[in-house]
């Protein structure tokens, strides 16, 4: 694998708290942020691009019914989840977005000094 692309992934990584749990991910680059303004995928499709990992979730956070143990992400799970989580799923891309949108405002800010 490459070094620069490792670099750049590192670079984008993000943790958001909702509530008592933490997703992680990374942030739009600038060619996903412009897709995402112009509405061509839904908040959910978003979610199962960035977040790759969660602390904090129990089984019945996911399902009604569910345990109260501790679930350990998978992708499998989390993209059949989270369609159903707009309590999660907007809060989520609205992170995602304000951190790649405050990203490009300090290159920016960087560029004109």
């Amino acid at each position: 694998m490459s070094l620069v692309a490792e670099k750049l992934r590192a670079a984008r990584r993000i943790e958001i708290p909702i509530g008592d749990i933490t997703f992680f991910g990374t942030r739009a680059t600038p060619e996903q942020y412009s897709r995402y303004l112009n509405a061509s995928m839904t908040d959910a499709e978003v979610c199962r691009l960035h977040i790759d990992g969660a602390e904090g979730v129990k089984e019945s956070d996911l399902i009604d019914g569910g345990a109260k143990t501790a679930w350990k992400f998978n992708r499998e799970d989390f993209s059949e989840v989270i369609a159903e989580k707009p309590e999660w799923y907007k809060p989520l891309v609205s992170a995602i977005i304000k951190d790649a949108e405050e990203r490009f405002l300090k290159k920016a800010e960087n560029q004109k000094n």
